[in-house]
């Protein structure tokens, strides 16, 4: 049952690419001239365009499968391990299928090939490998039955899951029309999300604080790093030029993380609210069993 729980999971991560057909993105340096409708069925979308969304799909997998075997956890029915194991063969078949995909496109392993091509190859795997252990990692911080280390998961899974229900809409509604109101999700929604799992992580023991510092941090740093690379990377013009690239990157992020500040009071202020409404409530439960309790 957790091998098949753990592929599940992997498959759901991988639907909003695969709703939309699942063809490969273009490819600046294909060897043919194949127009987009007849680009080949790819399991992952490997892009340099679509690196933060590869990203999400695998790291989207480990979240639900680490969320899954936590909630079945007290049936004693789901092994983690076993989770991990299907949830892993699940992704590494994704990612051997779509680069032996783009291998053949880019005619890797062949004479006379661009060495521009080798290197986006070694890189968008490279890329794609340290994702699927990220989705591990993830995984088992999720997993856990300890508050505290499932809801650092869950913080630091806030700006991807929310990518991956933008993604999830965007597939199934034309994007043009709702652009506005997916702006607003993507910006506030982590917020929302950190905040509730920092309510719900609490502040005792003193050492959960931590979850709060790394938390608020990764939802601050998270979207700004995801729009600087997502801008370098998909700029045609730099034609792979990685200093350039770099460049862009750099003059982005702190921008970007100017516009992150707003959701990170969000997300401080509802977490302690929550924290507040629960120890309210804990006290009141407290001060009625005391009442009720007969004089000797």
């Amino acid at each position: 049952m957790g091998g098949a729980l753990g592929f599940a999971s992997g498959v759901v991560g991988l639907l909003p690419w695969l709703v939309t057909g699942g063809r490969l993105p273009l490819q600046n340096l294909w060897q043919t001239d194949t127009p987009p409708d007849e680009m080949p069925f790819a399991l992952l979308p490997v892009s340099q365009y679509s690196a933060t969304t590869l990203l999400v799909l695998l790291l989207v997998g480990g979240v639900l499968a680490g969320v899954a075997t936590r909630l079945l956890h007290r049936t004693g029915q789901v092994e983690a391990w076993s989770v991990s194991i299907g949830l892993l063969l699940l992704q590494l078949a994704a990612l051997l299928q779509a680069f032996v995909v783009i291998a053949d496109g880019l005619g890797i392993g062949r004479p006379g090939v661009d060495s521009r091509a080798s290197l986006y190859f070694a890189g968008m795997l490279g890329g794609a490998i340290v994702s699927v252990l990220l989705a591990q990692g993830l995984f088992w911080l999720v997993s856990r039955r300890a508050v505290g280390p499932a809801s650092l998961g869950l913080v630091l899974a806030a700006v991807p899951v929310t990518s991956w229900i933008v993604g999830a809409v965007t597939a199934l509604v034309d994007p043009y029309s709702v652009a506005l109101a997916l702006g607003s999700i993507f910006r506030w929604l982590p917020a929302v999300i950190v905040g509730a799992v920092l309510g719900w992580c609490g502040v005792v023991p003193l050492r959960r604080l931590g979850v709060w510092v790394v938390g608020l941090i990764a939802l601050w740093v998270t979207p700004a790093v995801f729009t600087a690379v997502s801008n370098a990377l998909g700029m045609r013009v730099l034609d792979g030029d990685l200093r350039e690239m770099a460049q862009i990157a750099v003059k982005i992020f702190p921008a970007a993380l100017d516009i992150g500040v707003g959701p990170v009071i969000l997300a401080a202020l509802l977490g302690a609210a929550i924290v507040v409404v629960r120890w309210a409530i804990a006290r009141g439960g407290r001060r009625r069993e005391t009442l009720a309790e007969p004089e000797a």
